[in-house]
């Protein structure tokens, strides 16, 4: 199962090969590509994860739980409840996923049908006296798309939480969502104020226009208020992340067709190497054991120049180059010299002309021919990542 993580690290390993076989241009340029996928905040996978953090009692759970729309995570009036963090999954994980919560050691999972590609942790008190919850938020943070921050019309003002935790996060602020819970607690005069007052609070945070919603999850006798304009947000907030993720497949797929293009491997990376060698190899074998002599010797330096001729314009841009340096004439005619020379010395069938040729020539090109063969199978595998990629999220191949 392929997910955009893949896609991004197959980026990475198609920029990686593409060194020493493209221009250093376009090599930059497909590098840039890649580190700015990378760089990317939150989740690289196509899954949207968000994470349910504020302090004690403000009714992260009975937000989890309405959101799901039955309960899947326990609720208490006993504070702090939540002693583990808590997943809210999708049945169909996807690997990147997966392998966050297991970085971040997040056991507890609970899978769902009801969103796609939507995961939620609920996670532990920021303002808990027990060793560890406080740390664990703070390294989740980065990891996830978007933190939803809940708060309670009670402590929503508490310097500390502003201070020590949204002030930080100011530069981020588009990846932070404000829920203020329990507003059934307060009458319609009320609210007014201290929503523009939770307003203010966060402008002198630094977050620019604040996403602010008036949310009852778990009102005494009622019902919740404002579940369905926060769901119809998050979904929003999907779609857009989709699109980000899409750019990231489409990136991937300009980019690796851009370094397969410089690198002359759009039609694959053997250029047929073996099978126009061994004819190349027959042929001088057969001109020695003929006769030898100058003629031989002439005919076998015109067959392998013209070979390497061949394949260097065959394969084109920097990796053409590099083949026509490492077998100039100079190094042909040494190499082929030596090797007519130690097949004359015995009868060791080690040590035959052919044995020679594949040690002096074939050797050596094939480990240059490797490095083009890999490059091509790295650009062929990360097509096929993306364009899976591309379809689970409704993408067609472009």
């Amino acid at each position: 199962m392929s997910d955009a993580m893949t896609v991004v690290e197959g980026l990475d390993f198609v920029v990686s090969l593409a060194a020493g076989l493209v221009h250093p241009e376009d090599l930059d340029a497909a590098r840039n590509v890649a580190d700015a996928a990378r760089e990317r905040a939150g989740h690289l996978g196509a899954t949207m994860v968000l994470a349910l953090v504020g302090g004690t009692g403000s009714g992260k759970s009975s937000l989890l739980n309405a959101l799901a729309g039955e309960e899947v995570a326990s609720t208490s009036p006993v504070r702090p409840h939540t002693t583990e963090p808590l997943a809210w999954i999708p049945s169909r994980t996807e690997p990147s996923l997966s392998l966050l919560l297991d970085r971040l050691g997040i056991g507890r999972r609970v899978t769902h049908n009801q969103f796609e590609q939507l995961a939620i942790l609920d996670m532990t008190d920021i303002d808990s006296i027990a060793a560890g919850h406080r740390s664990l938020v703070e390294r989740v943070m980065p990891e996830v798309d978007f933190v939803v921050w809940v708060l309670d019309p009670v402590k929503y003002a508490d310097p500390v939480l502003h201070r020590d935790f949204i002030v930080r996060l100011a530069d981020s602020s588009d990846r932070l969502i404000f829920v203020l819970n329990k507003v059934d607690r307060l009458d319609e005069a009320n609210l007014k104020p201290v929503t523009d007052h939770l307003g203010r609070l966060l402008a002198d945070d630094g977050i620019d226009q604040p996403v602010i919603f008036e949310v009852a999850a778990d009102p005494p006798g009622g019902e919740t208020r404002g579940i369905e304009e926060l769901v119809a947000h998050l979904k929003a907030r999907l779609d857009e992340k989709r699109i980000h993720v899409g750019k990231i497949i489409d990136d991937a797929r300009r980019v690796s067709g851009a370094v397969a293009g410089a690198a002359g491997v759009t039609a694959g990376g053997s250029l047929d190497f073996e099978e126009r060698w061994l004819s190349v190899r027959e042929m001088i074998v057969t001109d020695v054991d003929e006769g030898g002599g100058a003629a031989a010797v002439e005919e076998a330096l015109r067959l392998i120049e013209g070979f390497i001729l061949k394949l260097s314009t065959d394969a084109g841009g920097v990796f053409g180059s590099r083949l026509r340096h490492s077998f100039d004439p100079d190094r042909i005619e040494t190499e082929l010299l030596a090797a007519l020379q130690a097949a004359a010395v015995g009868v060791d069938p080690d040590r035959d002309l052919d044995r020679q040729l594949q040690e002096r020539f074939g050797a050596p090109l094939r480990t240059l021919l490797w490095e083009r063969a890999s490059l091509a199978a790295a650009v062929a595998g990360l097509a096929v990542d993306a364009t899976t990629v591309g379809e689970s999220i409704g993408r067609s191949p472009s």
